[in-house]
């Protein structure tokens, strides 16, 4: 939550309940990357107030832009959003079902060019459609 805090402060926002509760759902699913429907059905589960599409889009963007979030898209353009940590990311989206997954990324043992990437994405078949 500190880095949450960080952010509000930085954006100069409000503190708001909705925005905590997202976070946290983010936090209670950090290792996988979830679609806004995933995160409203989570929501749900733990926060009794409801919270408009707009909202929650409104709060996903000041993650991104705080570097708090991921947004990744599929070929569909469908995004999904995974929490960032002190590490670059990697994820793997499915060429037949379009299934984002979260990966492990060494960017040790990777060309210099990737040093000062955020993340990457790589199109292969999942696990489930190979």
């Amino acid at each position: 939550m500190k880095r949450l805090y960080q952010c509000i402060k930085n954006k100069k926002v409000n503190q708001s309940q909705a925005r905590e509760a997202i976070y946290r759902v983010f936090l209670e699913n950090e290792e996988k990357c979830m679609s806004v429907a995933d995160i409203r059905r989570e929501l749900s589960k733990v926060y009794t107030k409801k919270v408009s599409l707009n909202t929650i889009y409104r709060h996903l963007d000041l993650f991104v832009s705080c570097n708090l979030a991921v947004v990744i898209q599929d070929d569909f353009k469908k995004a999904y959003y995974c929490l960032t940590g002190d590490e670059p990311l990697a994820f793997t989206i499915c060429r037949k079902c379009n299934r984002v997954k979260k990966i492990a990324f060494h960017p040790e043992k990777c060309d210099e060019t990737l040093e000062d990437t955020d993340f990457i994405t790589i199109h292969k078949k999942c696990e489930k459609c190979s």
